[in-house]
This record gives structure tokens, sequence and C-alpha cells, in this order.
């Protein structure tokens, strides 16, 4: 065994420690035990010190809820590159050495990947270290299942003093070749092509639009966008493979003289070494980067001293390297899905050189040689796609069933067309500032963009799969090392997949339940509901439907049944048109009074809604409380106005009921507090986010709730809610998106089962009874 390998094993132990600590010194002990009675005691050592390195140089535990909506004072240097938002406002990425507080001690660390976004338009030189005060923003951190958890530090600029003369920087320069790259590509290319040559050249994905993003998603080419070995493996075969070429064909006395002293092989590993290290500077040295530029230079080592290392040890070493720059890695998915993909793949090569050992039936022609290269390139497809499988469809939710098809279709192309054609040229291009074949590279970028959208619309190309308890993946792993521990034998092979299999057929038991998901959408409403029919109703976007769309992806949904629009304002209905773009909608019901411009889809059933209507299934129904014909508001203004006729209903089945108020405020309260019972719900969603102009002490008295739900936003400028809401809610469970995140309420039997995300979240344990509650979320799902 690899002896990297135990102290990555130590290093894994250290994080699993923060949140299993007891379950970690059962397994350390047990493996320390085992490895005693096998004579090991190195491999215990080497555990150790791989569980002390990580805890030496783990970041302080910093609370990061005390940086929004303040200033700050940050020490750094821009990046060279300066891009606009989607409204066009100028945004730059500083890069802060140290970040303090009002205080001098008190010390500040900023969330995510420790960059600030920085929005203004001075004119700042990249070269130069500057102190900021930077007023930061509001937290605009969503806390919803699907979701992104943090969000990141962001302000404008207050005050900026140039501190000096930065150092010089090997990571800066290669920043500003970069800079100088992606000018290039978006000045000169299609806004997708641009987007797919950057990935692929310099490691920047922010130009990639969505659609292309989920193009390469669907068609299970998302790895081609990270640049790792694929990227590395093909311009090291170029490189080394030109170098040879040229060097055999040097006049025959020099060449007799050259290899006196260094083998042809050796000199061409030689060469390609720099441009290899070139290319990764270049690609801003992401972990796949770095991980695939330790093995190939591995590889090349080996050529020059005449030995081929095991790869498992290559993948090993690779590994440890990149842990003893940053440990917290090991919990980086990317850094995950890049080895698992690498070692799934390796032991599939194992396998299959097993196999080729054996003495072939019969000679392979041309023929046989190109099934056979098929044969092999379907396997290694096969191989990393299985291995990373469980991963990306829990983290991403799918799971393509083109992918096999479109690596052997479009690997080739972007691989040996685009990537090397636009490597080669951006090499020229910062030496002489001439991109020699750029009509080639935009030409092999058009035809990737325009193959991997053909692929994605193939019908079923991929599946949509609802978030499903992490113990699943836990399990498929150790089902693995089971089938390689056991020599391969093939009685194991079923074993990784049999917990997922178990888990279906208990999920297809299941009795469908009334379920609503109140989502964390700042300042605006979002609720997604799930109904006894499996039917997706969707009521109100929030400003831009992302946290909607992310949440229904997560939950494993293609087709919304029923989009409700409770009226026009852009906190509920903003995000209409995401939604419409991300998934299929069947229905948009709107108020009769709501201010909403009518769809344009022609597939897209509308429906206005008035007092009476009804609809329902089987063991529930939707009912329409407000508005109805001619309502009409006698005070305020039009915002009031399109407030007051918001649609309300009623969402009932045989145990509980919610009321979905949108924004009604005092006089549509009044106009329908007649209606008495029909009102009375168990679960209220507050009208106006917790204003004081709506639902007062009457009104919530006739409603009578048990739970009641504010959606608002965290720092949000209205002072919502407002006491005077918290009082008349007294007596009733109160739910707050910006405190709790998001609120999922299930209709039972026994009652209403209720959860928040911010509950459900697997935190740091400090007791037994800490580790219990994380142990029983591995087993649960949202």
């Amino acid at each position: 065994m690899p002896v990297f390998i135990p102290f990555i094993f130590g290093i894994s132990l250290h994080h699993l420690f923060l949140y299993y600590p007891y379950t970690t010194a059962i397994l350390f002990f047990s493996t320390a035990v085992y490895a005693a009675v096998r004579k090991k005691l190195l491999f215990v050592l080497l555990i150790a010190l791989g569980i002390f390195f990580a805890f030496w140089r783990s970041a302080p535990h910093i609370d990061e809820t005390d940086i929004w909506n303040r200033e700050l004072r940050l020490f750094g240097r821009f990046v060279p590159s300066r891009d606009l938002t989607s409204s066009g406002q100028p945004v730059r990425i500083f890069r802060p050495e140290s970040i303090a507080g009002e205080e001098p001690d008190e010390e500040i660390r900023s969330p995510g990947s420790g960059e600030v976004i920085v929005y203004s338009e001075f004119e700042a030189d990249s070269d130069m270290l500057y102190e900021l005060l930077l007023k930061t923003g509001k937290d605009r951190t969503r806390l919803n299942p699907g979701g992104a958890p943090v969000s990141r530090l962001s302000g404008k600029i207050v005050s900026a003093e140039v501190k000096g003369a930065a150092g010089y920087s090997v990571t800066h320069e290669f920043n500003k070749s970069r800079d100088r790259l992606n000018r290039y590509f978006l000045q000169n290319f299609k806004p997708d092509s641009a987007g797919l040559t950057a990935s692929v050249t310099t490691g920047e994905t922010s130009y990639l639009s969505d659609s292309l993003k989920e193009a390469f998603a669907v068609t299970g080419l998302a790895h081609i966008l990270s640049i790792s070995g694929t990227h590395f493996g093909l311009f090291s075969v170029v490189l080394y493979g030109t170098f040879l070429f040229l060097l055999k064909r040097l006049p025959y006395d020099a060449l007799q003289r050259f290899t006196l002293y260094i083998a042809p092989s050796q000199a061409a590993a030689i060469l390609s070494l720099p441009f290899m290290a070139f290319y990764l500077g270049l690609s801003g040295a992401s972990p796949p980067a770095v991980r695939s530029f330790i093995m190939i230079g591995l590889f090349l080592g080996g050529l020059l001293i005449g030995r081929k290392g095991a790869w498992l040890h290559s993948v090993a070493f690779a590994a440890f390297i990149l842990l003893l720059f940053d440990p917290e890695l090991i919990m980086n998915l990317s850094f995950q899905l890049s080895f698992i993909a690498v070692l799934f793949i390796g032991f599939a090569l194992e396998r299959n050189k097993d196999e080729e050992d054996l003495p072939p039936p019969s000679p392979a022609g041309p023929r046989g040689k190109a099934l056979k290269f098929l044969k092999d390139s379907l396997m290694l497809t096969l191989a990393a796609m299985i291995g990373t499988a469980p991963l990306v469809a829990y983290h991403f939710h799918y799971l393509s069933l083109i992918s096999p098809l479109a690596n052997l279709i479009a690997s080739p192309l972007i691989g040996f067309g685009l990537v090397l054609l636009s490597v080669v040229s951006s090499f020229s291009f910062l030496l002489s500032g001439h991109f020699l074949l750029g009509p080639l590279v935009s030409v092999a970028a058009d035809l990737s963009v325009t193959l991997v959208y053909g692929l994605a619309r193939i019908p079923y190309a991929d599946i949509k799969i609802a978030a499903f308890p992490p113990v699943l993946c836990i399990l498929f792993y150790a089902g693995c090392l089971l089938y390689l521990l056991s020599g391969r034998r093939k009685v194991f092979l079923a074993v990784p997949l049999l917990p997922f299999a178990v888990y279906l057929a208990l999920s297809a038991i299941e009795p469908e339940r009334l379920r609503v998901t109140f989502l964390d959408v700042g300042q605006g409403d979002s609720a997604v509901v799930r109904l006894p029919d499996k039917k997706t109703v969707v009521i109100d976007t929030g400003m831009t439907g992302r946290e909607t769309a992310a949440f229904l992806k997560y939950s494993g949904v293609r087709q919304i049944d029923a989009l409700v629009l409770t009226h026009a304002h852009p906190d509920h209905a903003g995000g209409l048109d995401h939604l419409k773009e991300k998934f299929s909608i069947k229905e948009i019901w709107e108020g009769i009074g709501s201010g909403s411009e009518p769809s344009a889809a022609a597939d897209i059933t509308q429906r206005t809604l008035e007092r009476g209507d009804s609809t329902g299934g089987s063991g529930y129904s939707i009912t329409v409380l407000h508005p109805y014909q001619g309502f009409y508001t006698r005070d305020g203004n039009d915002f009031i106005a399109e407030n007051n006729s918001s649609a309300v209903l009623r969402i009932s089945d045989t145990k509980a009921s919610f009321l979905f108020a949108g924004d009604i405020e005092e006089e549509a309260e009044e106009d329908i507090f007649h209606l008495g019972t029909w009102l009375k719900s168990d679960v209220l969603k507050v009208p106006h986010h917790g204003g004081r102009s709506s639902a007062g002490a009457d009104f919530i008295g006739l409603i009578s709730p048990s739970i009641a739900v504010i959606s608002v936003g965290r720092d949000n400028s209205f002072g919502h809610p407002t006491p005077e809401m918290i009082s008349t809610l007294e007596g009733t469970r109160i739910l707050r998106t910006d405190k709790d995140g998001a609120v999922k309420i299930t209709s039972a039997e026994d009652g209403l089962m209720v959860k928040t995300f911010r509950d459900d979240r697997i935190e740091k344990a400090g007791s037994l009874e800490d580790e219990w509650k994380n142990i029983r979320k591995l087993f649960r799902t949202w």
C-alpha cells in the first residue's frame, strides 16, 4: 500500500472528528489495533501524523455572521480582470491578505473562496497593494436545500489608499496573462464559444452561460469544463511526441553524440515539463489540474530515470502534495470527484490488463483494433461515470444516460481540436501578441458548442434524481472497497448498489402526503407545494426564481403543474422567466386583479383566479378566497392596490390546512373577514412579510393558526417583521425564513411535522447527543 494513503486517511479522520468524534475515535483505535496485530506500526504513526497535521493547519473557527452591513478594512491586491454584473454594474475581485473589523484585534475571515466582490468604478492597479475601507452589503445567504450555503462577501468602496507596490508574484503574473487571453476570447468569439474556450484554456468558468453549463451536465461532459487529466494528458502527449519526433530527425552525427549523454525519450520529457508547468499556471492551478500535472510529471520523471511507477502511488502522491498545501481540500467536491474518477479508471484498467494477459483467441486486425479502442474508451468512460455517479447525483441531482456516447463523440473534438489549438495559440499570443490559429479555434469552439447542445436535446439524455440520504453514498463506496478487498469476486459486485435498491423500494411504498416548503428567497415569497397525487404547485417565485429552481431540481422535479403568482410585484413574480426557462410549466394562475403580463408561451395554460374557484384531487382541495370580480381599493396608491389584489388560497387535505395570503393589507383583510370559518387554517403564510399594515389581531384570531410562517429577508431595510406583528402572533409558533431558513411542513396522521433547514444541517458535535443527531441526519433527506 502506498505510504501516503494512511496520511491522507488521518487528514480525513480529523475532519470526520469535528462532526462524529466518538465514531472517529472508535475507527482510529480499531485501525490501530488491527495494524498492531499485523505488525504495521508505521501505518498507525502515519495516520496519527495526518491527524495532527490537519489539526495544526486547520483555520480557527470565526463567526461569519457579523460581516454584513458594516465597514471592514481590507489589505491586499485586486485581480487583474474587471467585469460587469448582469445589470451592467462594474465589479472587481479583491484578494485580501487580511480583513479587520472596527476593533484592531478583530479578525475576520471571508466566507466562500476568500475573494471579495467589490462594486466600484475605481480604477485600480493590480500591481499595487491597497488598504480598502469597504461597506459590506446585505447578507444574501440563502438557507435552502439544494442551494449554496454561503454568500460571498461583497461591498462598495468607501475609501482606498495605495500602500505601495506589491511584491513579485508568479500567481499574479499568470492571472494577468489569463486576463489578457480571456479578453481576447470575449472580444473575438461568440459568447458561448468564448466561455467554452476560456474554461478549457485558462480555467475561467464565469463566462459560461447557464444553458451551456446545463448542456454539458446533461451530456455527462461537465468534466471537460474543469481543466484536469483530459486536458493535461492530451497536451503532454502532443508535446512529448512533437519533441521526440524533432529530436529523432536531428542530423545523424548530432543525434549520435547527443544520445551518449541522454536518450531522446528523456530529452523529450525534460523539454515537455516547462510547457506543462506553464499550462498549469495558466489554468489557474485548480485541484484537478494540479493532480493531473503531478501524475503526468511523475510519468515523465519515470522516463528520465528509466522507471514507471505504479499508478496508485502516483494518485496518492498527487493527493498528498495537494493536502500538504491545504488539508481543507479533502472536503472540496472538485477534489473528491477528480480523485474518485481516477481511482475507478485505474482499477478498471487493472482489470482490463489482467484480461489482456490471457492468450488472445485470434490475431487482431485493423477492425479488431478499432473495436478494442472503442471498447476501452467506453470502459474508461463508464468507470469514471459509475465511480462519480453517487456524488454527482447527490450534489447535482441528475444522471446522464447519454454520457458514454457523448464522450466518444464530443471529447475527441474538444480535446484534440479545441484544447490543443487554443493552448498552442495562447502561447503564441502571450509571446507575440498574435493568436496564431484564431480562426481554427473559433470554428472548433463553435462546432463543439453546437454538438453539445444537439446531444443535450436528445430525449431522455438524462434523468432527474431527487435528493436521497447521504448514507447511501457512504455505503456505495464502502461496498466498492469490499469488492476490491474480496479479490474482485463477482458475488460482491451487487453490494454497492444494494442500498440504493432498498431505498428505492421503501420510497415506492411510502404514502404521499401534503407537503409545503416555504423557501428562503430573501425579502420575497416562494413556496413549493407537493400534493398527495404527486403534483407540484409553486406559489410565487421570489425576486429571481433561482432559489425556487434550485429546490425543484433538488427535489427531482421536471414539471411544474401549476405556478401561482399571487400578484405582480417583483419580490413575488420576478423569477417567472427563470422558471419558464428551466422547467416545463403546465399552467400559470393569477389573481383577477393582478397587474401581471399574460404568459406568451403557447403551451402554458393561463388561468385567472377569483373568489369561489376551487380545484382538487384525491384527498385535497385548493380554494381561492380573494380577489373577486369588481374588487378595488379605496385608499392608497397603485403599490398598495396591487398588494390588496393578491390572490389568497387555502390548500387543505383531511388533516391540515394552509392559508397563503400573499401581500394583502388591511383593506383586503376586512373584505374577506366575513368568510369566517373558510379562513380558519392550521398554517398561515403571514401576509406582506410581517409588515405593520397587514394581519391585524382580529384577522389572526379568525384564522387561529397553530403555525405562522414569515418569509422575510435578512437585514431587510423595512424592519420586517415588526414588533407589533410578533406581539399579534403571541401564542402561535413563529417560523421565519431569515432565521430558520427554508421551512417544511408536512400533514401527517398525528398532526403537523415541521422541519427547518437550519436545524436539519449537520453541525459540529460537542457531545454524544450532538453526534447521535448528526448520525440520524445521514439517514434522512428533506
